[in-house]
């Protein structure tokens, strides 16, 4: 009993640090209505440029809104998991400072990632959103409200969990 006992002390604390390092990480994302987010998308053939407008797309269902970028590690877990959400829910991906438009495309043709995507080299976009840390995801409602947030390693069934919700 008393072993059980201390296991379960273990995971609390656990459960509080990742808690609080979560909270930290997220402090400075907006809540409420999300920003206006707008761009070319780089992924599609030069002819085929598509704008990205994330109220428009809001109006149809969740979107989510993925910033990232070619140089973080935790991108390379989370990177393909929002790829196959993007086959069947509206995904908007901000690469932060990765680059050139050209780089960027590279990258994601190397990884064969299909998400469209806003190159923010300047990182000013990411800087709007309060976005500390990469990966962050934030997903939008199709009232324009962030109904979600998280930064770090997530799952496609985590995530997939929370669009099934979110309305």
């Amino acid at each position: 009993m008393k072993k059980a006992f201390s296991w379960l002390k273990t995971l609390l604390l656990l459960a509080v640090v990742a808690g609080a390092i979560s909270w930290y990480q997220q402090r400075d994302m907006p809540s409420g209505k999300a920003l206006h987010l707008r761009g070319p998308d780089i992924t599609a053939a030069a002819s085929q440029q598509a704008e990205l407008d994330l109220h428009r797309m809001a109006e149809d269902g969740p979107v989510l809104v993925y910033f990232w970028a070619t140089w973080c590690g935790y991108c390379r877990v989370v990177s393909p998991a929002v790829d196959g959400i993007a086959e069947d829910h509206q995904v908007i991906s901000v690469a932060l400072q990765s680059g050139s438009a050209d780089e960027v495309r590279q990258y994601l043709h190397d990884k064969e990632l299909a998400f469209p995507t806003i190159n923010d080299n300047s990182g000013i976009l990411s800087s709007q959103w309060g976005v500390r840390v990469t990966p962050t995801i934030a997903i939008i409602d199709s009232q324009r409200e962030i109904a979600w947030v998280t930064s770090g390693i997530t799952t496609e069934a985590g995530l997939r969990a929370r669009l099934a919700v979110t309305r």
